[in-house]
């Protein structure tokens, strides 16, 4: 139905339009210099309109043959491109592989249609790392700078890894604290700076970045600990007071017996008895080391009848510790009280015969005229000793 209405409206306008041309075809006259053209109106719309379809034509084609060379170019760069993707691949791979001059070749083939050259110049730096060709690496690390914006923080840190794997720790120090003022909180930073500190002894340095290492979560708890060990090691050596030092020291590291035992054992070395005394006697109080106990009989301080006082409050809570009866006799000697000194040795050969104790007790009774009983313990003390062969007769003739 809409088509015939359609069709008779066409015939209808079309038999106006024939009325209108044979009733007046109407005049055009076109003057351009000497020329002249004349046409009826109806003509000159036609060639119009011929004129207009022509050149939408030619617009057309033109259209569709830059758009065939677009299509080409975008196939040509996508094969560039996949080409360049597998080859950074395959460049990963050989490096992966040990095969560092043939990846970095592969990684450098590729740069030119690659979408991100920073990959493929780091990698191919660290190629260069590993080949010992240190020129060709810095060159690469300044390619990879200049080829991409905001890239130096990346390049940088490769750089100060590589300086610290050839041992340049000083250099590697200054691009990480630059690097650590742009950015306080980076894992891989706080990771690196903890080795260059630790490489270069800087121990009080490395005390300070421990925390932020620890609260980032940057290295393990073992190894915390383990940093953490020395930098006390060294702490512990300084002047600082005691009481001080103890506060500070973590709860962990006043468990570590060995720890201990070198702090005691350093200022005993330095002359400072008193500072080992007061050690030992905080360390006692948390926990029990039989070496410190030992340790505390034979400290030379400034009040050996305090020492003799603390000690016999110990023995309230361990009145048969061997170690502590030992220990108070040393120090009962100390303060030159004999008599009581025999009775801790006594007890302490009761409970636990050791060389120490036969040995204390064999140049006492010496000292006090029992010479025969003194000469019987220090024999004692020497049964001890392994048992190995001796001359059977004198080879020394007096």
């Amino acid at each position: 139905m809409i088509v015939a209405i359609a069709i008779l409206v066409a015939v209808a306008l079309g038999g106006l339009l024939g009325m209108w041309i044979v009733r007046d075809a109407g005049y055009v006259l076109i003057a351009y210099g000497q020329q002249i053209i004349e046409t009826s109106l109806w003509v000159a719309l036609a060639g119009l309109v011929v004129v207009y379809l022509l050149l939408r034509g030619m617009a057309y084609i033109f259209h569709r043959l830059m758009s065939s060379q677009s299509q080409v170019m975008n196939w040509r760069s996508g094969r560039k491109a996949n080409s360049a993707r597998q080859l950074t691949v395959k460049g990963m791979l050989l490096m992966a592989e040990g095969r560092w001059r043939d990846g970095k070749k592969a990684l450098l083939s590729a740069v030119p249609s690659v979408d991100t050259p920073l990959i493929n110049y780091l990698q191919a730096a660290r190629s260069a790392h590993e080949l010992g060709d240190a020129r060709e690496r810095d060159d690469l690390l300044r390619l990879a700078h200049e080829s991409t914006p905001g890239a130096e923080f990346a390049a940088t840190l490769t750089q100060a890894e590589f300086q610290m794997s050839d041992g340049r720790y000083e250099q590697a120090l200054a691009a990480l604290l630059t690097l650590q003022k742009r950015a306080p909180k980076h894992k891989t930073v706080l990771i690196m700076l903890t080795g260059c500190y630790e490489a270069l002894a800087d121990w009080q340095a490395l005390h300070e970045v421990l925390p932020e290492t620890t609260d980032r979560k940057a290295i393990s708890e073992a190894e915390v600990r383990r940093l953490s060990r020395l930098v006390w090691e060294s702490l512990l050596k300084g002047d600082e007071k005691i009481s001080v030092l103890w506060k500070r020291l973590p709860r962990y590291l006043k468990e570590d017996h060995g720890l201990l035992q070198d702090w005691v054992e350093h200022l005993i070395t330095n002359g400072r008895d008193d500072d080992a005394e007061n050690v030992v006697t905080l360390t006692l109080d948390q926990v029990w080391i039989p070496e410190l106990v030992q340790r505390y009989g034979i400290l030379k301080t400034s009040e050996p009848e305090r020492q003799l006082l603390v000690a016999q409050g110990w023995s309230k809570s361990r009145p048969n510790d061997p170690d502590l009866l030992l220990c108070l006799g040393r120090l009962s000697l100390l303060c030159e009280e004999f008599p009581q000194a025999r009775e801790y040795f006594d007890a302490a050969l009761r409970w636990s015969p050791s060389p120490d104790v036969y040995a204390e007790l064999g140049r006492l009774c010496v000292a006090l005229g029992d010479e025969r009983r003194g000469k019987d313990y220090l024999l004692q003390s020497l049964s001890y000793l392994p048992d190995l062969p001796l001359p059977q007769t004198p080879t020394i003739r007096g």
